[in-house]
């Protein structure tokens, strides 16, 4: 369930047709048609209702693989953040299995600011395994906007 303190979540995948799907763009969801807009505006696509959903009622799959944010809360669950430009719409949440908890709290730290700007990215990575097979898979990144910091 959506945390009423939270405007939204962002994911990194979606289930299509009864299987998970990796995304090349974000996906944001949320309770509120009008967070939705926002998103929608802000970050490119269309809101869409979603009806069988017992945790959100809107999504919006985005158009772009990085979002400006504002970092308010690491913890070892995931991240608490706001959109850069748009701090109004409240804070939306992210977690990824894919990260090293400790990573991402020595984030933060960041002395008295409130909040630190990064950059929540996907990105594509590819490897070849030991048969020659190419395997892509799409990795969740946050990087401070000073530093890269890949958790």
């Amino acid at each position: 369930m959506l945390r009423k303190e939270y405007a939204g979540r962002f994911h990194s995948d979606r289930v299509f047709s009864g299987r998970r799907e990796a995304l090349h763009e974000w996906r944001v969801t949320t309770n509120s048609r009008d967070v939705a807009q926002v998103a929608a505006r802000r970050l490119g696509g269309e809101v869409r209702g979603i009806e069988d959903s017992p945790h959100s009622r809107w999504e919006v799959l985005t158009e772009t693989p990085i979002v400006e944010v504002l970092v308010e809360d690491v913890t070892s669950e995931g991240i608490s953040f706001m959109l850069a430009e748009e701090i109004e719409v409240g804070k939306f949440f992210f977690s990824s299995n894919m990260w090293n908890p400790q990573e991402i709290i020595k984030m933060s730290v960041n002395g008295d600011s409130p909040s630190v700007p990064c950059r929540l990215k996907l990105e594509s990575v590819e490897f070849k395994t030991r048969t020659g097979l190419t395997i892509l898979y799409i990795l969740p990144s946050l990087q401070l906007t000073s530093r890269d910091v890949r958790c």
